[in-house]
């Protein structure tokens, strides 16, 4: 029998407009990461459901691959992480139905997930960002840099970055063309590895614009990437709560963090109980 702290985890999701609302809560929110193996133990007996489709994934067909749910818990492609975006974006559009009028830019192109949105969207415009010769090796993919976008000014519905504002070498600029290409009321939304318990982003790399090269701060940072995933991809900044200014001085009218739990979604965290999603509005 489940403990009453992981039966208050059945299905969770909180907002946050700043660090000053997020900050009292946060305590909480570890504290409630000590139930994360027990949570997980129930989506692994029960199984899980998909959000935006309502299909059940038995227990089967999900995978646990290590002690970090947002990252390992994986069934039809999809990771923890990435269901709490599904879930955002459920709680924002109400059905699949809904989501598959949107045109949406999705910053990935050969991923699990990137798989998952090409079987349910037909309007959905994918890339990947290449370096060098890499183009030649994919040019059947696109190639976009976020921080010049070639696409036109509104151009989409949604934006979608999972996992690539720690990567962007001027993340102001790259908010700004975000805003650019999005319509009149269109939204972003990302998920990135956060310094949740702090305002100011984790400055670990900065961009010359003069000869082109990283200036690495201290020890250089990579995560993985699957375009490159024997070098992987420099770490310029781990994001801090200050990323919700950033969009707003980029002119969004509207910055939020979403804090999403659920074990019956399959939505679980690693630190915190659950997973962060940034939505801007334009």
């Amino acid at each position: 029998m489940p403990s009453e702290a992981s039966l208050a985890l059945h299905h969770q999701h909180r907002l946050y407009a700043s660090f000053d609302e997020f900050e009292p809560d946060l305590a909480q929110l570890l504290a409630q990461g000590q139930q994360l193996d027990e949570c997980a133990q129930m989506t692994r007996l029960l199984g899980l459901m998909e959000p935006l489709t309502d299909r059940h994934v038995a227990p089967e067909l999900i995978e646990v691959r290590g002690p970090n749910y947002r990252e390992s818990l994986m069934a039809r492609g999809c990771l923890s992480r990435h269901r709490a975006l599904l879930l955002v974006l459920q709680q924002l559009y109400g059905d699949l139905t809904t989501l598959q009028e949107q045109r949406v830019y999705l910053v990935e192109a050969v991923t699990g997930f990137a798989l998952w949105m090409k079987h349910h969207l037909s309007q959905l415009t994918t890339s990947e960002f290449f370096d060098g010769g890499q183009m030649a090796e994919h040019d059947d993919i696109d190639h976009q840099d976020l921080c010049q976008l070639t696409y036109a000014s509104d151009s989409f519905d949604l934006v979608i970055a999972n996992e690539l504002f720690e990567h962007v070498y001027d993340l102001p600029t790259a908010l700004t063309e975000i805003m650019r290409v999005l319509r009149p009321g269109g939204r972003l939304l990302a998920t990135f590895p956060m310094a949740f318990g702090q305002r100011d982003s984790i400055i670990k790399a900065r961009w010359n614009a003069n000869n082109g090269e990283a200036e690495v701060i201290g020890e250089a940072d990579y995560h993985g990437d699957p375009i490159r995933p024997e070098l992987g991809s420099l770490v310029y900044q781990i994001p801090g709560w200050d990323v919700l200014d950033q969009c707003r001085h980029s002119g969004y009218h509207t910055a939020l963090m979403h804090c999403v739990t659920s074990w019956k979604f399959g939505v679980l965290g690693g630190d915190l109980s659950g997973v962060l999603v940034l939505e801007a509005a334009k």
